[in-house]
């Protein structure tokens, strides 16, 4: 208890743009910029250092689920497994791909992955079966990718030939939430609401915490904090070990209403987390 009162929490600002729930963004960080994506299909820009009113980009026809931004090049994933690619300085559509039988849950600068459970390799045009359900959630590091999935198991992927190296277990339902702690410690959330630390030298569980009430949707390290978010409408931070810091709730932090699907560090000292309450708020942390 004594730990958590030495981080203070401030509701910097809370922002309505969106028509409907509001599932993915992509932060940059070097333009300031931070583009989310929802049900309602709407792309809006929001300025990280000055929140105020965001920019509507496009409105797709149809519900986006993921997003990812290259240079000036936006890819947001659909509903129906289509991914649009968006000219940000024209702000026009560039072009769209049916890559995926189902929605697509996260893209990144080689491939996307859906509800089908594939990979779709962009650079070949190729489709990558890893698992009989749905693929959730991916993180990379320099020896390949790690893929959540709806089969309760992480993938790790090579990265040179796309090949599954290894099958993590310690889930017991969906995978939805991954990070990095360390270059050997991975950490996983999903639908179990657990939050699960890997040794990635020997690939088995050595950590389990209950740690939402319902579904967690995401996590985030920033060196310091972990942040999981969930269903359940809260918050939590946690240390490197685990130790609860700090709930975050509408209660008390006046933050959001309905499930939090994602949260991301801006900083050391900020973060940003968006929800199905069609908002996106700016939180900022003092020690």
């Amino acid at each position: 208890m004594a730990i958590r009162a030495k981080i203070n929490i401030t509701n910097v600002a809370q922002l309505y743009g969106h028509k409907d729930a509001i599932y993915d963004f992509a932060l940059d960080k070097d333009e300031g910029h931070l583009y989310t994506v929802g049900a309602d299909g709407y792309v809006i820009r929001w300025d990280i250092h000055n929140p105020k009113d965001g920019l509507l980009i496009i409105q797709i026809g149809e519900a986006i689920y993921s997003i990812f931004k290259s240079e000036n090049i936006l890819r947001v994933g659909s509903r129906s497994g289509t991914i649009y690619s968006i000219n940000l300085k024209t702000k026009t559509l560039l072009g769209s791909q049916k890559a995926h039988s189902g929605g697509i849950f996260f893209i990144n600068d080689s491939f996307s992955g859906g509800e089908d459970g594939n990979l779709y390799i962009f650079s070949t045009k190729q489709k990558l079966n890893v698992s009989t359900k749905s693929l959730r959630c991916c993180i990379s590091d320099n020896d390949g990718y790690y893929i959540g999935a709806s089969d309760t198991l992480i993938y790790h992927i090579d990265k040179n030939t796309l090949t599954v190296k290894n099958r993590i277990k310690g889930h017991t339902n969906s995978v939805f939430g991954l990070s990095f702690l360390d270059k050997n410690t991975l950490v996983s959330t999903g639908r179990d609401a657990q939050i699960i630390v890997h040794d990635l030298t020997i690939n088995v569980p050595v950590h389990t915490i209950f740690a939402h009430t319902f579904q967690a949707k995401n996590l985030s390290w920033n060196g310091h904090i972990l942040l999981s978010c969930s269903m359940d409408k809260t918050i939590k931070l946690w240390d490197s070990q685990l130790n609860l810091l700090k709930v975050i709730d509408y209660e008390r932090y006046l933050g959001h209403t309905n499930c939090i699907n994602k949260t991301a560090w801006i900083d050391e000292n900020m973060f940003v987390s968006c929800s199905d309450d069609k908002s996106i708020v700016f939180w900022k942390i003092e020690n």
